[in-house]
């Protein structure tokens, strides 16, 4: 006869009901083509740089060209992260290891379905100017030409799920463009690699909402879903 072995708990918490009920909750999967990327390029200053005649030009970009060029992101990886290890000395018997730094991936490349004018490469062109000067190819000063990019995950009703904002970016290098006169089937894409040295999540880092804060998204909230309970359910789907 077999001896019945004792543990804290008696049965399976993944039972079938509570899978099948996890499954079928609003929480859903999360989609890979559900996600949000804005673009935070540096404010140079409005008196400009005399030692770069470009230094200007990024104010002539409006926010509203900057939000139109993020919501063309066609592509992007959420950036993993690492804790670099060595083996602790101090202790016998089996080895022990600790962790003595963290590390990030240093760039991300993101692939921006262009439009007519390429305003999105003159985007990053304009900030790479920040970096050099054309003219005498000195280099700027770090603090002037980094960044910020944020990358959210939607969920199906387009609520922000989870959120990490890439730290001190700069683009590293604008991708090339090939063109031919053979008949087009697709557009042109843009690809940016961008430097960065740290991400933050931003559901652990930003700060509480005030009172008026939430008043004002639970208005928000109730008025998407009033809306979206008057469109038919076909168009939900996308």
């Amino acid at each position: 006869m077999g001896i019945i072995p004792q543990f804290l708990e008696g049965a399976a918490f993944g039972v079938l009901n509570d899978i099948l009920s996890e499954y079928r909750t609003d929480e859903g999967h999360a989609l890979p083509n559900r996600y949000e990327v804005l673009i935070h390029p540096p404010i140079p200053s409005p008196a400009g740089n005399s030692q770069n005649p470009h230094a200007g030009d990024l104010l002539k970009v409006s926010g509203k060209e900057k939000a139109a060029i993020s919501m063309r992101c066609e592509s992007v990886t959420l950036p993993g992260r690492g804790l670099a290890t060595v083996d602790d000395a101090n202790v016998h018997g089996p080895r022990r290891t600790v962790v003595n730094n963290v590390t990030f991936v240093d760039s991300l490349n993101f692939v921006f379905q262009a439009s007519s004018d390429l305003k999105e490469r003159a985007l990053f062109e304009k900030w790479q100017y920040l970096a050099f000067n054309e003219k005498t190819w000195n280099i700027g000063y770090y603090n002037d030409y980094i960044g910020s990019v944020e990358i959210y995950l939607l969920d199906k009703n387009g609520q922000r799920r989870y959120g990490l904002k890439l730290m001190e970016c700069f683009p590293k290098e604008i991708g090339g463009t090939d063109l031919t006169y053979e008949p087009a089937t697709s557009i042109v894409k843009l690809s940016v690699t961008m430097n960065f040295r740290y991400w933050l999540s931003l559901d652990i880092t930003q700060s509480k909402p005030s009172l008026s804060d939430k008043i004002g998204q639970t208005l928000t909230n109730t008025i998407e879903r009033n809306i979206s309970r008057n469109i038919p359910a076909v168009f939900r789907l996308f």
